[in-house]
């Protein structure tokens, strides 16, 4: 990992975790690190996002884990990548790692 992206992949790794912990029942947690298209990225991903009903109130943390990626230039995209699968990546340009 690049060393000037170690507070923003710490922050973006902690809260994916979290979130898995609390809002999912995972049987598994992935994280992945990869250079792809010319970008350091960072995924963490999940297989239980099917065993809860879907959260009334939306939390901040990756919103404000986005954010702070954006001042480094990157970007933090979740979701549900495939039916049961949650997914958080951060990608931020080489030229900026």
């Amino acid at each position: 990992m690049p060393r000037p992206l170690e507070g923003i992949a710490q922050s973006v790794l902690i809260e994916a975790v979290r979130n898995a912990e609390k809002h999912a029942t995972p049987t598994h947690v992935e994280v992945r690190l990869a250079q792809e298209d010319g970008a350091w990225v960072m995924e963490v991903c999940n297989d239980g996002v099917g065993g809860r009903p879907p959260a009334t109130v939306s939390g901040m943390g990756l919103r404000l884990a986005a954010i702070e990626a954006l001042q480094v230039g990157g970007l933090v995209e979740f979701g549900e990548r495939e039916p049961g699968t949650w997914r958080v990546r951060l990608a931020v340009p080489n030229e900026r790692a």
